[in-house]
């Protein structure tokens, strides 16, 4: 549903599949995951220091609580894999622009044992074409570690441009996007048909 030309994106929430993976929004029952992820020092290695255990239970609180809004700045997935059933890691898109939600940041954390198998490009690009179709997005930015030589690897092969804008300051980060009239000519993931669920009430 549209407000104006602003997506109330809590409404447009749903989980969807890929051949391998089932992504869902994050739930309760998803702490556990949250909390090996943001404070294992390896997957943190090129996003910052790793949180303590009392600050990742408060981070993931405010995740949950931030989801329920009407529109939150931020929505979180699960990713897991459909053969095992097990969770493997979590992604978001979160408000990257204040020009009524069109651009989007994306960004994804997968445990250890899921590394290798390339899960981040079909994850991701599924979030891409759920994001480009029902979210409406315009355009969505990928920023990650200069030295984070995996992420831009899969980045490119997903085809997210350079931005060769100044980016200020900061030198640390690269600085990536895709846009909907690339979508538009290229289908990024194949998502299973009629596999999306009732919204979140």
């Amino acid at each position: 549903m549209l407000h104006g030309n602003i997506i109330k994106w809590s409404i447009f929430m749903h989980s969807f599949t890929t051949e391998r993976l089932l992504i869902r929004p994050l739930a309760v029952q998803d702490k556990a995951l949250y909390l090996s992820l943001y404070c294992n020092a390896k997957i943190m290695k090129n996003i910052g220091e790793p949180l303590s255990l009392e600050s990742a239970q408060k981070a993931f609180h405010n995740t949950l609580k931030a989801m329920d809004k009407t529109m939150p700045k931020v929505l979180t997935w699960a990713i897991v894999n459909k053969i095992t059933n097990e969770t493997i890691g979590i992604q978001a898109l979160s408000e990257s622009s204040q020009d009524d939600f069109k651009i989007a940041e994306i960004g994804i954390m997968l445990s250890t044992k899921a590394n290798g198998k390339q899960f981040p490009e079909e994850a991701m690009g599924a979030l891409m074409e759920y994001g480009f179709h029902h979210l409406l997005l315009m355009r969505i930015n990928a920023v990650y570690a200069c030295k984070n030589l995996a992420t831009k690897r899969f980045v490119n092969k997903l085809g997210f441009r350079f931005n060769n804008q100044p980016q200020g300051d900061e030198d640390n980060n690269e600085y990536q996007y895709f846009d909907q009239r690339q979508w538009n000519k290229s289908l990024i993931t194949k998502i299973l048909p009629n596999k999306y669920d009732n919204p979140l009430p």
